[in-house]
């Protein structure tokens, strides 16, 4: 699809359509590495000094962040304010060496696959959690419909 039918698609003007994805990742970046620093999300606020839903709305981008929280924040998660904002970035020296490119770029394939490795293990468990209570309702109804049946039956 090319841009311009992408932001026909979206109804937006571009500058706008762009400014909106941007603040998605910037979101996205945001609960990630609160994530990755072992945070919930009322354990942040607390950390932050603000109510939960002030920082669920941080998040989810219906509340703009402000400067001084965007550092505390990294402060807290224990990166810099840009790596918050705009993701980690490989340096120049990095740039320049092919092989250590190539290193880092694999490091964060990694790192995706990792996470994605644990969200499927979850996904697993949660189906199996699903499958043994659709299990054990079944069984409750079998129950339940032999009693109803035995209730009905006249002496």
């Amino acid at each position: 699809m090319n841009i311009v039918r992408i932001f026909r698609h979206a109804g937006t003007a571009p500058h706008a359509y762009l400014w909106n994805m941007m603040t998605d990742l910037i979101h996205t970046r945001i609960r990630q590495a609160r994530e990755q620093a072992g945070f919930s999300q009322t354990g942040m606020a607390d950390e932050l000094g603000v109510g939960r839903t002030t920082y669920i709305s941080f998040e989810s981008g219906r509340t703009k962040l402000f400067h001084p929280l965007v550092d505390k924040m990294a402060a807290r998660l224990d990166i810099s304010p840009e790596e918050l904002l705009f993701g980690r970035q490989p340096d120049e020296e990095l740039l320049r060496d092919q092989a250590s490119l190539d290193e880092w770029k694999r490091a964060v394939v990694d790192d995706y696959e990792r996470r994605l490795e644990a969200l499927q293990q979850k996904l697993d468990a949660a189906e199996k959690a699903l499958a043994l209570q659709e299990t054990a309702l079944r069984s409750l109804s079998a129950s339940n419909d032999f009693l109803l049946g035995q209730l009905r039956k006249e002496p």
